[in-house]
């Protein structure tokens, strides 16, 4: 089962308002629990076999040289501007 305490941050989370730490919390959950990706009909599980490395970055570079570093492939999802930044959750997994 999905735990956000299990999403590896790699900006100081806990200095940003409650209310966007509980956005990113919220996006990050109905990203992982959604029923039908990309309205496929698929759940996340079923898109995104084997999904691990769960990551949250506030810069999509960053996001880009971390993600690399995996073999295989990986995917992610944006949030909307919260106070001027853009923060990424993304994963990894395997077919």
């Amino acid at each position: 089962m999905f735990k956000f305490k299990d999403v590896d941050v790699t900006f100081e989370f806990k200095k940003l308002p409650k209310y966007d730490q509980e956005y990113l919390k919220t996006m990050a959950y109905e990203t992982v629990q959604t029923n039908s990706v990309k309205n496929s009909g698929k759940s996340f599980k079923e898109w995104y076999p084997k999904a691990k490395n769960f990551t949250m970055f506030n810069d999509k570079s960053t996001m880009y040289n971390y993600m690399a570093e995996f073999s295989g492939q990986y995917a992610n999802t944006a949030s909307h501007l919260l106070n001027g930044t853009k923060y990424f959750f993304a994963w990894t997994y395997s077919k």
